[in-house]
C-alpha cells in the first residue's frame, strides 16, 4: 500500500513541476516582453504616454496575479492562456509575413512562442 501512495505522489509532483516551471517562465518572459515593448515603443505625447504606461503597468500587475494561479496548477486557466498565447503567436507570424507590423514584433515573438510552449507543456504534458 505504501508503494502505491509513493508512486501516485511522484506523478503529482512531476505534474506540478511543469506548472511551476510554466509559472516562473510566464512571469519572467512577460516581464522581458514588457521591457522590450517599452524599449521599442515609438515616442508619444504626454497625455498618450500616461495611458500607454498605465496599461503596461496594469498588464504587469495582471501577470503578477496570474502567476501564483499557474504555480498552484489551475489547469483550466493554463489551457485558456495557452489558447490566447497560441492565437497571439499565430497572428504575429501572419503579420510578419504580411509585412505591416509594429517594429517590436520580431523581438517579442520569441517570448510569446516560449510562453505558449511552457503553458502547453504544463496543460497537456507536451515533451
Amino acid at each position: 500500500m505504501n508503494k502505491d501512495f509513493s508512486e501516485a505522489k511522484e506523478k503529482v509532483g512531476q505534474d506540478f513541476k511543469k506548472y511551476r516551471v510554466a509559472a516562473v517562465g510566464f512571469l519572467v518572459l512577460n516581464v522581458v516582453y514588457i521591457i522590450i515593448a517599452w524599449w521599442k515603443m515609438p515616442p508619444v505625447d504626454l497625455e498618450m504616454s500616461r495611458v500607454v504606461y498605465g496599461v503596461l503597468i496594469f498588464i504587469l500587475i495582471l501577470f503578477l496575479v496570474l502567476t501564483p494561479m499557474i504555480y498552484r496548477g489551475q489547469k483550466l486557466l493554463v489551457q485558456v492562456l495557452t489558447f490566447i498565447y497560441g492565437g497571439r503567436a499565430t497572428f504575429s507570424i501572419y503579420s510578419l509575413i504580411g509585412g505591416d507590423v509594429f517594429p517590436a514584433v520580431p523581438y517579442l515573438l520569441p517570448c510569446v512562442i516560449l510562453i505558449f510552449y511552457l503553458l502547453g507543456r504544463a496543460a497537456w504534458d507536451w515533451p
